[in-house]
Protein backbone atom coordinates (compact mmCIF):
# COMPACT_ATOMS: atom_id res chain seq x y z
CA UNK A 1 0.00 0.00 0.00
CA UNK A 2 1.63 3.30 -1.00
CA UNK A 3 1.28 6.04 1.89
CA UNK A 4 3.23 8.31 0.34
CA UNK A 5 1.14 11.09 0.29
CA UNK A 6 -4.24 10.42 -1.19
CA UNK A 7 -6.50 7.70 -4.05
CA UNK A 8 -8.78 7.35 -4.86
CA UNK A 9 -12.22 7.47 -4.64
CA UNK A 10 -11.16 9.13 -7.73
CA UNK A 11 -8.91 6.65 -9.02
CA UNK A 12 -8.42 4.56 -6.58
CA UNK A 13 -8.02 4.34 -2.73
CA UNK A 14 -4.16 4.98 -2.60
CA UNK A 15 -4.75 8.54 -3.74
CA UNK A 16 -6.82 9.34 -1.18
CA UNK A 17 -5.19 7.47 1.32
CA UNK A 18 -1.87 9.59 0.60
CA UNK A 19 -4.24 12.98 1.26
CA UNK A 20 -2.40 14.09 4.61
CA UNK A 21 -1.26 17.35 4.64
CA UNK A 22 1.98 19.13 6.23
CA UNK A 23 -0.01 21.96 7.43
CA UNK A 24 -2.82 22.72 9.76
CA UNK A 25 -3.63 18.97 9.50
CA UNK A 26 -1.90 18.03 13.23
CA UNK A 27 -4.11 16.75 15.64
CA UNK A 28 -2.49 15.93 19.18
CA UNK A 29 -3.70 12.85 20.69
CA UNK A 30 -4.15 12.60 24.61
CA UNK A 31 -4.24 9.84 26.20
CA UNK A 32 -8.11 8.82 25.90
CA UNK A 33 -7.31 8.27 22.15
CA UNK A 34 -4.27 6.38 22.37
CA UNK A 35 -6.56 3.37 21.70
CA UNK A 36 -8.59 4.65 18.35
CA UNK A 37 -6.50 1.64 16.31
CA UNK A 38 -5.52 -1.06 18.50
CA UNK A 39 -3.49 -3.69 15.35
CA UNK A 40 -2.67 -6.60 17.76
CA UNK A 41 -2.63 -8.68 14.64
CA UNK A 42 0.16 -6.89 13.22
CA UNK A 43 -1.68 -6.04 9.66
CA UNK A 44 -1.97 -2.51 9.29
CA UNK A 45 1.91 -1.76 8.88
CA UNK A 46 4.27 -0.80 11.73
CA UNK A 47 3.91 2.97 10.67
CA UNK A 48 3.40 5.74 12.97
CA UNK A 49 2.83 7.74 10.30
CA UNK A 50 0.31 5.46 8.77
CA UNK A 51 -1.70 4.86 12.14
CA UNK A 52 -1.34 8.69 12.62
CA UNK A 53 -3.27 8.86 9.47
CA UNK A 54 -6.28 6.79 10.62
CA UNK A 55 -5.94 8.32 14.12
CA UNK A 56 -6.32 11.67 11.95
CA UNK A 57 -9.26 10.56 10.21
CA UNK A 58 -11.47 8.78 13.03
CA UNK A 59 -10.74 13.00 15.16
CA UNK A 60 -12.31 14.27 11.97
CA UNK A 61 -15.23 12.29 12.29
CA UNK A 62 -15.42 12.93 16.25
CA UNK A 63 -15.57 16.39 15.40
CA UNK A 64 -17.38 16.79 12.36
CA UNK A 65 -20.08 13.73 13.50
CA UNK A 66 -19.43 13.20 17.33
CA UNK A 67 -18.84 9.44 15.90
CA UNK A 68 -16.17 7.48 17.98
CA UNK A 69 -15.30 5.20 15.44
CA UNK A 70 -12.67 2.51 16.74
CA UNK A 71 -10.33 0.04 14.87
CA UNK A 72 -9.19 -3.13 16.44
CA UNK A 73 -7.40 -6.42 14.86
CA UNK A 74 -6.88 -9.51 16.41
CA UNK A 75 -5.48 -13.15 16.23
CA UNK A 76 -7.63 -14.58 19.22
CA UNK A 77 -9.21 -17.87 18.75
CA UNK A 78 -12.36 -16.66 20.89
CA UNK A 79 -15.64 -16.39 18.92
CA UNK A 80 -15.63 -12.60 16.88
CA UNK A 81 -18.98 -11.68 17.98
CA UNK A 82 -18.18 -12.57 21.58
CA UNK A 83 -15.03 -10.51 21.17
CA UNK A 84 -16.60 -7.34 19.36
CA UNK A 85 -19.48 -7.29 21.95
CA UNK A 86 -17.20 -6.99 24.50
CA UNK A 87 -14.83 -5.06 23.07
CA UNK A 88 -17.82 -2.50 21.99
CA UNK A 89 -18.84 -2.29 25.60
CA UNK A 90 -15.17 -1.33 26.75
CA UNK A 91 -15.25 1.07 23.54
CA UNK A 92 -18.93 2.40 24.96
CA UNK A 93 -17.55 3.07 28.57
CA UNK A 94 -14.81 4.82 27.65
CA UNK A 95 -16.30 6.71 24.52
CA UNK A 96 -15.32 10.08 23.43
CA UNK A 97 -18.98 10.40 21.97
CA UNK A 98 -21.32 12.89 23.77
CA UNK A 99 -24.47 11.33 22.47
CA UNK A 100 -23.28 7.54 22.13
CA UNK A 101 -22.21 7.52 18.40
CA UNK A 102 -19.53 4.56 18.50
CA UNK A 103 -18.52 2.11 15.60
CA UNK A 104 -16.38 -0.73 15.97
CA UNK A 105 -14.39 -2.49 13.05
CA UNK A 106 -13.08 -5.61 14.07
CA UNK A 107 -10.60 -7.80 11.91
CA UNK A 108 -9.63 -11.21 12.81
CA UNK A 109 -6.74 -12.48 10.07
CA UNK A 110 -7.20 -16.12 11.79
CA UNK A 111 -10.77 -16.50 11.89
CA UNK A 112 -10.87 -15.00 8.19
CA UNK A 113 -13.59 -12.69 9.77
CA UNK A 114 -15.02 -8.90 9.49
CA UNK A 115 -17.51 -7.36 11.79
CA UNK A 116 -18.67 -3.88 11.95
CA UNK A 117 -20.19 -2.89 15.74
CA UNK A 118 -22.79 0.19 15.41
CA UNK A 119 -24.47 1.68 18.34
CA UNK A 120 -27.99 1.83 18.72
CA UNK A 121 -27.98 5.78 17.99
CA UNK A 122 -26.46 5.00 14.83
CA UNK A 123 -28.74 1.94 13.35
CA UNK A 124 -30.36 4.42 11.31
CA UNK A 125 -27.46 5.92 9.01
CA UNK A 126 -25.36 2.46 9.07
CA UNK A 127 -28.32 -0.09 7.75
CA UNK A 128 -27.93 -3.62 7.25
CA UNK A 129 -28.29 -2.38 3.80
CA UNK A 130 -25.01 -0.04 4.16
CA UNK A 131 -23.29 -2.31 6.13
CA UNK A 132 -23.61 -5.31 3.77
CA UNK A 133 -22.85 -2.90 0.77
CA UNK A 134 -19.14 -1.44 2.03
CA UNK A 135 -18.52 -4.84 3.71
CA UNK A 136 -18.86 -6.78 0.08
CA UNK A 137 -18.40 -4.65 -2.51
CA UNK A 138 -15.69 -2.43 -0.20
CA UNK A 139 -14.09 -4.17 1.97
CA UNK A 140 -13.59 -7.20 1.16
CA UNK A 141 -11.99 -6.70 -2.74
CA UNK A 142 -8.99 -5.46 -0.95
CA UNK A 143 -8.97 -8.21 1.75
CA UNK A 144 -9.02 -10.96 -1.02
CA UNK A 145 -5.40 -9.15 -2.61
CA UNK A 146 -4.03 -9.50 0.99
CA UNK A 147 -4.23 -5.74 1.04
CA UNK A 148 -5.65 -5.40 5.16
CA UNK A 149 -4.68 -1.94 5.52
CA UNK A 150 -6.09 -0.87 2.50
CA UNK A 151 -9.59 -2.44 3.23
CA UNK A 152 -9.82 -0.88 6.47
CA UNK A 153 -8.98 2.33 5.09
CA UNK A 154 -11.62 2.33 2.73
CA UNK A 155 -14.09 1.48 5.17
CA UNK A 156 -13.32 4.35 7.63
CA UNK A 157 -13.21 6.72 4.05
CA UNK A 158 -16.69 5.03 3.70
CA UNK A 159 -18.04 5.43 6.78
CA UNK A 160 -17.36 9.19 6.72
CA UNK A 161 -18.71 9.42 3.19
CA UNK A 162 -22.42 7.84 4.57
CA UNK A 163 -22.27 9.90 7.46
CA UNK A 164 -21.86 13.64 5.16
CA UNK A 165 -25.19 11.84 3.28
CA UNK A 166 -27.28 11.19 6.92
CA UNK A 167 -26.13 14.68 7.46
CA UNK A 168 -27.81 15.85 3.98
CA UNK A 169 -30.70 13.90 4.77
CA UNK A 170 -29.90 11.22 1.85
CA UNK A 171 -30.93 7.65 2.70
CA UNK A 172 -28.60 5.12 1.63
CA UNK A 173 -30.15 2.89 -1.28
CA UNK A 174 -27.03 0.46 -2.39
CA UNK A 175 -26.84 0.42 -5.92
CA UNK A 176 -26.94 -3.59 -6.19
CA UNK A 177 -29.45 -6.11 -4.18
CA UNK A 178 -28.17 -6.36 -0.95
CA UNK A 179 -28.22 -8.92 1.21
CA UNK A 180 -29.41 -7.80 4.92
CA UNK A 181 -26.35 -9.45 7.06
CA UNK A 182 -27.09 -7.06 10.49
CA UNK A 183 -25.35 -3.88 11.64
CA UNK A 184 -23.45 -5.68 13.91
CA UNK A 185 -23.18 -8.75 12.08
CA UNK A 186 -19.70 -11.00 10.92
CA UNK A 187 -19.31 -11.57 7.58
CA UNK A 188 -16.24 -13.62 5.81
CA UNK A 189 -13.63 -11.88 5.03
CA UNK A 190 -11.90 -14.22 2.37
CA UNK A 191 -8.40 -12.97 3.25
CA UNK A 192 -6.08 -13.40 0.59
CA UNK A 193 -8.59 -15.69 -1.89
CA UNK A 194 -8.10 -14.12 -4.74
CA UNK A 195 -11.69 -13.48 -7.39
CA UNK A 196 -11.13 -15.13 -10.56
CA UNK A 197 -13.81 -12.32 -12.05
CA UNK A 198 -11.95 -9.44 -10.31
CA UNK A 199 -9.80 -8.45 -13.43
CA UNK A 200 -12.64 -8.78 -15.93
CA UNK A 201 -14.41 -6.34 -18.34
CA UNK A 202 -15.00 -6.00 -22.57
CA UNK A 203 -11.67 -4.33 -24.37
CA UNK A 204 -12.04 -0.72 -25.15
CA UNK A 205 -10.13 0.45 -27.99
CA UNK A 206 -8.38 3.61 -28.08
CA UNK A 207 -9.62 5.14 -31.43
CA UNK A 208 -7.30 7.07 -33.90
CA UNK A 209 -7.77 10.64 -33.46
CA UNK A 210 -9.77 10.72 -30.60
CA UNK A 211 -9.42 13.98 -28.25
CA UNK A 212 -7.70 13.45 -24.94
CA UNK A 213 -11.58 14.54 -23.57
CA UNK A 214 -13.20 11.73 -25.84
CA UNK A 215 -11.10 8.97 -23.93
CA UNK A 216 -11.88 10.05 -20.78
CA UNK A 217 -15.66 10.17 -21.87
CA UNK A 218 -15.12 6.52 -22.71
CA UNK A 219 -14.16 5.49 -19.74
CA UNK A 220 -16.73 7.12 -17.48
CA UNK A 221 -19.19 5.33 -20.07
CA UNK A 222 -17.45 1.76 -20.84
CA UNK A 223 -15.11 1.69 -17.96
CA UNK A 224 -16.46 3.34 -14.84
CA UNK A 225 -19.92 2.76 -15.30
CA UNK A 226 -20.10 -0.61 -16.50
CA UNK A 227 -17.58 -1.44 -13.72
CA UNK A 228 -14.94 -2.64 -16.15
CA UNK A 229 -11.92 -3.72 -13.86
CA UNK A 230 -10.26 -5.49 -17.26
CA UNK A 231 -6.58 -4.08 -17.21
CA UNK A 232 -5.63 -4.43 -20.42
CA UNK A 233 -7.62 -2.08 -22.40
CA UNK A 234 -6.20 0.00 -24.59
CA UNK A 235 -7.38 3.45 -23.40
CA UNK A 236 -4.53 2.94 -20.65
CA UNK A 237 -0.84 3.72 -21.28
CA UNK A 238 1.51 0.84 -20.85
CA UNK A 239 2.58 1.75 -17.59
CA UNK A 240 -1.34 1.93 -16.59
CA UNK A 241 -1.76 -1.24 -17.62
CA UNK A 242 1.16 -2.64 -15.51
CA UNK A 243 -0.58 -1.10 -12.65
CA UNK A 244 -3.77 -2.28 -12.35
CA UNK A 245 -2.37 -5.82 -12.95
CA UNK A 246 -1.69 -5.47 -9.31
CA UNK A 247 -3.78 -2.88 -7.86
CA UNK A 248 -7.38 -3.40 -6.62
CA UNK A 249 -10.35 -1.65 -7.63
CA UNK A 250 -14.35 -1.98 -6.58
CA UNK A 251 -17.07 -1.35 -7.79
CA UNK A 252 -17.63 1.45 -5.02
CA UNK A 253 -14.17 3.05 -6.54
CA UNK A 254 -15.59 3.07 -9.72
CA UNK A 255 -19.25 4.51 -8.76
CA UNK A 256 -17.39 7.45 -6.87
CA UNK A 257 -15.17 8.30 -9.49
CA UNK A 258 -18.45 9.12 -11.75
CA UNK A 259 -20.14 11.18 -9.11
CA UNK A 260 -16.70 13.43 -8.84
CA UNK A 261 -16.34 13.49 -12.56
CA UNK A 262 -19.99 14.42 -13.63
CA UNK A 263 -19.66 18.34 -12.26
CA UNK A 264 -16.81 18.81 -13.71
CA UNK A 265 -16.65 17.47 -17.13
CA UNK A 266 -18.39 20.29 -19.18
CA UNK A 267 -15.61 22.61 -17.69
CA UNK A 268 -12.87 20.44 -18.47
CA UNK A 269 -10.12 22.34 -20.89
CA UNK A 270 -7.73 20.42 -23.17
CA UNK A 271 -4.26 21.84 -22.33
CA UNK A 272 -1.40 20.50 -24.96
CA UNK A 273 2.06 20.19 -24.14
CA UNK A 274 4.70 21.87 -27.23
CA UNK A 275 5.69 18.28 -28.51
CA UNK A 276 2.13 17.16 -28.43
CA UNK A 277 3.01 13.81 -26.78
CA UNK A 278 1.37 15.11 -23.73
CA UNK A 279 -2.00 16.83 -22.33
CA UNK A 280 -3.96 17.61 -19.33
CA UNK A 281 -7.55 18.03 -18.95
CA UNK A 282 -8.28 20.64 -16.20
CA UNK A 283 -10.69 23.34 -14.75
CA UNK A 284 -9.55 25.96 -14.14
CA UNK A 285 -8.45 28.66 -12.53
CA UNK A 286 -7.28 25.84 -10.13
CA UNK A 287 -8.11 27.44 -6.77
CA UNK A 288 -11.95 27.61 -7.68
CA UNK A 289 -12.63 24.33 -8.69
CA UNK A 290 -10.36 22.08 -6.51
CA UNK A 291 -12.94 19.30 -6.53
CA UNK A 292 -11.99 18.70 -9.77
CA UNK A 293 -8.85 16.85 -10.34
CA UNK A 294 -6.57 17.41 -13.80
CA UNK A 295 -6.08 14.14 -15.50
CA UNK A 296 -3.48 13.37 -17.66
CA UNK A 297 -3.11 11.99 -21.21
CA UNK A 298 0.31 10.41 -23.12
CA UNK A 299 0.27 9.90 -26.50
CA UNK A 300 1.13 6.13 -27.52
CA UNK A 301 1.16 4.30 -31.07
CA UNK A 302 -0.54 7.89 -32.09
CA UNK A 303 -3.66 7.90 -29.81
CA UNK A 304 -4.06 9.58 -26.42
CA UNK A 305 -4.24 7.17 -23.67
CA UNK A 306 -4.97 7.74 -19.96
CA UNK A 307 -1.52 8.24 -17.74
CA UNK A 308 -3.33 7.04 -14.65
CA UNK A 309 0.45 6.13 -12.86
CA UNK A 310 1.79 9.66 -13.51
CA UNK A 311 -1.69 10.84 -12.00
CA UNK A 312 -1.06 8.73 -8.76
CA UNK A 313 2.01 9.60 -8.30
CA UNK A 314 1.37 12.97 -8.18
CA UNK A 315 -2.03 13.87 -7.36
CA UNK A 316 -3.06 13.77 -3.35
CA UNK A 317 -6.52 14.61 -2.20
CA UNK A 318 -7.97 15.93 1.53
CA UNK A 319 -10.91 14.32 3.14
CA UNK A 320 -12.79 16.99 1.59
CA UNK A 321 -11.52 15.28 -1.92
CA UNK A 322 -9.96 18.89 -3.07
CA UNK A 323 -7.18 17.77 -5.16
CA UNK A 324 -3.61 19.30 -4.72
CA UNK A 325 -0.28 18.14 -5.71
CA UNK A 326 2.97 16.18 -3.93
CA UNK A 327 5.88 18.31 -4.58
CA UNK A 328 8.40 15.90 -4.36
CA UNK A 329 6.84 14.16 -6.48
CA UNK A 330 5.44 16.03 -9.28
CA UNK A 331 8.95 16.34 -11.31
CA UNK A 332 9.55 12.54 -11.11
CA UNK A 333 9.93 10.45 -14.28
CA UNK A 334 6.99 10.72 -17.03
CA UNK A 335 5.65 13.44 -14.07
CA UNK A 336 7.57 16.35 -15.36
CA UNK A 337 5.96 16.72 -18.78
CA UNK A 338 2.59 17.45 -16.97
CA UNK A 339 3.74 20.34 -15.24
CA UNK A 340 3.23 22.75 -18.07
CA UNK A 341 -0.48 22.68 -17.10
CA UNK A 342 0.26 24.23 -13.48
CA UNK A 343 1.83 27.25 -15.87
CA UNK A 344 1.33 30.79 -14.00
CA UNK A 345 0.32 28.51 -10.60
CA UNK A 346 2.47 28.80 -7.98
CA UNK A 347 2.15 25.91 -5.08
CA UNK A 348 1.87 26.57 -1.18
CA UNK A 349 3.41 24.14 1.59
CA UNK A 350 0.32 21.64 1.19
CA UNK A 351 0.94 21.56 -2.65
CA UNK A 352 -2.28 23.53 -3.25
CA UNK A 353 -1.89 25.25 -7.03
CA UNK A 354 -2.53 29.44 -6.36
CA UNK A 355 -2.83 31.67 -9.23
CA UNK A 356 0.25 34.19 -9.89
CA UNK A 357 -1.55 37.52 -10.28
CA UNK A 358 1.39 40.22 -10.06
CA UNK A 359 1.78 41.62 -13.71
CA UNK A 360 5.75 42.50 -14.12
CA UNK A 361 6.58 43.84 -17.57
CA UNK A 362 10.60 43.22 -16.88
CA UNK A 363 9.81 39.14 -16.71
CA UNK A 364 8.62 39.37 -19.86
CA UNK A 365 12.18 39.06 -21.56
CA UNK A 366 12.98 36.34 -18.96
CA UNK A 367 12.70 32.59 -20.87
CA UNK A 368 12.86 30.82 -17.20
CA UNK A 369 12.16 34.25 -15.30
CA UNK A 370 14.77 33.52 -12.51
CA UNK A 371 17.39 35.77 -11.14
CA UNK A 372 20.78 34.57 -9.63
CA UNK A 373 23.04 36.02 -6.98
CA UNK A 374 26.49 35.00 -7.73
CA UNK A 375 29.01 32.96 -4.76
CA UNK A 376 32.68 31.58 -5.57
CA UNK A 377 34.49 28.05 -5.10
CA UNK A 378 37.94 28.81 -3.22
CA UNK A 379 40.34 29.41 -5.69
CA UNK A 380 37.65 30.89 -8.00
CA UNK A 381 38.41 33.84 -10.83
CA UNK A 382 36.29 36.69 -11.17
CA UNK A 383 34.76 35.30 -14.13
CA UNK A 384 33.89 32.32 -12.78
CA UNK A 385 30.90 33.85 -10.46
CA UNK A 386 28.31 31.01 -9.58
CA UNK A 387 24.25 31.02 -9.49
CA UNK A 388 22.98 31.01 -6.19
CA UNK A 389 18.85 31.15 -6.80
CA UNK A 390 17.81 34.79 -5.64
CA UNK A 391 14.36 34.80 -6.42
CA UNK A 392 12.09 32.37 -8.99
CA UNK A 393 9.06 34.15 -10.15
CA UNK A 394 5.92 32.13 -8.65
CA UNK A 395 4.36 30.18 -11.22
CA UNK A 396 7.24 30.80 -13.63
CA UNK A 397 8.70 27.63 -15.52
CA UNK A 398 11.58 27.81 -12.82
CA UNK A 399 9.76 27.36 -10.26
CA UNK A 400 6.95 25.31 -11.98
CA UNK A 401 9.08 23.73 -14.32
CA UNK A 402 12.17 22.29 -12.47
CA UNK A 403 11.02 23.68 -8.64
CA UNK A 404 13.77 26.33 -8.59
CA UNK A 405 13.63 28.23 -4.91
CA UNK A 406 15.64 31.21 -3.45
CA UNK A 407 18.93 29.88 -1.75
CA UNK A 408 19.43 26.87 -4.09
CA UNK A 409 23.02 26.60 -5.40
CA UNK A 410 23.50 25.58 -8.98
CA UNK A 411 26.66 23.51 -9.47
CA UNK A 412 26.01 21.87 -13.02
CA UNK A 413 23.92 21.26 -15.91
CA UNK A 414 23.16 18.65 -18.97
CA UNK A 415 22.69 15.13 -19.14
CA UNK A 416 24.59 12.75 -17.54
CA UNK A 417 26.88 11.82 -20.82
CA UNK A 418 27.40 15.50 -21.31
CA UNK A 419 27.60 17.50 -17.74
CA UNK A 420 29.32 20.20 -17.23
CA UNK A 421 29.66 20.88 -13.91
CA UNK A 422 30.88 24.30 -11.90
CA UNK A 423 29.60 26.12 -14.00
CA UNK A 424 29.39 30.00 -14.44
CA UNK A 425 26.21 32.63 -14.15
CA UNK A 426 26.05 33.14 -17.83
CA UNK A 427 26.84 29.23 -18.62
CA UNK A 428 23.68 28.39 -17.16
CA UNK A 429 21.53 31.47 -18.54
CA UNK A 430 23.16 30.13 -21.81
CA UNK A 431 22.74 26.30 -21.45
CA UNK A 432 18.55 27.07 -20.07
CA UNK A 433 17.87 29.60 -23.44
CA UNK A 434 19.56 26.93 -25.53
CA UNK A 435 17.17 24.13 -24.44
CA UNK A 436 14.59 23.51 -26.91
CA UNK A 437 10.76 23.85 -25.81
CA UNK A 438 9.31 21.09 -25.09
CA UNK A 439 12.97 18.98 -23.91
CA UNK A 440 13.99 18.22 -20.77
CA UNK A 441 16.81 20.69 -19.07
CA UNK A 442 18.84 19.09 -16.11
CA UNK A 443 20.34 20.85 -12.92
CA UNK A 444 22.48 20.05 -10.56
CA UNK A 445 21.76 21.88 -7.27
CA UNK A 446 22.03 22.21 -3.56
CA UNK A 447 18.50 22.38 -1.79
CA UNK A 448 18.03 23.19 1.66
CA UNK A 449 15.52 22.00 3.72
CA UNK A 450 14.52 23.31 7.13
CA UNK A 451 13.28 20.85 9.73
CA UNK A 452 12.72 18.21 8.04
CA UNK A 453 10.07 20.82 5.63
CA UNK A 454 10.96 21.97 2.55
CA UNK A 455 11.84 25.82 2.45
CA UNK A 456 12.68 28.61 -0.13
CA UNK A 457 13.85 30.72 2.56
CA UNK A 458 17.22 32.09 1.30
CA UNK A 459 18.49 32.50 4.92
CA UNK A 460 17.72 29.11 5.37
CA UNK A 461 21.63 28.62 5.30
CA UNK A 462 21.78 30.85 8.89
CA UNK A 463 19.73 28.95 10.74
CA UNK A 464 19.90 25.38 12.46
CA UNK A 465 18.00 22.45 12.01
CA UNK A 466 19.36 22.84 8.09
CA UNK A 467 19.06 19.57 6.05
CA UNK A 468 21.43 20.07 2.46
CA UNK A 469 20.89 17.85 -0.37
CA UNK A 470 22.34 17.70 -3.30
CA UNK A 471 19.66 16.81 -6.37
CA UNK A 472 19.30 16.54 -9.84
CA UNK A 473 16.29 18.34 -10.90
CA UNK A 474 14.86 18.37 -14.46
CA UNK A 475 12.28 20.04 -16.47
CA UNK A 476 10.52 20.81 -19.67
CA UNK A 477 11.79 23.75 -21.58
CA UNK A 478 9.28 26.41 -22.32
Amino acid sequence: MKYKAGFILLIMAVLVVSGCESKNENTSHTDSDKHIVIDDASVLQDDEKVMKMYRDYNEQMLKDFDIDFRIVTTRSEEDINTFANQAFAQLQSESRSKSGKALLLVVNPTQDKVRLEVSMALEPVYTDAYVSYVERKGMIPYLRDNKIADGVYMMTELARDRAYEARLGKEFMPPMESRSIGGGAKTKAYIGRVDVDAKKGAGVEAMGGASPKAVLQRYISDVLKKHNTNPELDIYTDTTKAFFRKWTVTEINQDHEVHNLAPCMQEMTILYDSRDSHAVLAVKPYEENRKCAPYFFKKEQGKWKLDIVSMAQVLRFNQNMQFHLDKSKRLEGEAIYYAFAFDGYYFDGNGYPHKYKKEDKEWKKYRWKYTCNGYYHPGDKKDDMHCWIKYTLPGGPADVRLGLGGGDKIYGFGEAGDRKMGVSIDALIDYLNSVPSGEVATVVLEHYYLNGKETYDFDAVLMPNVEIRHEIRQGIAP
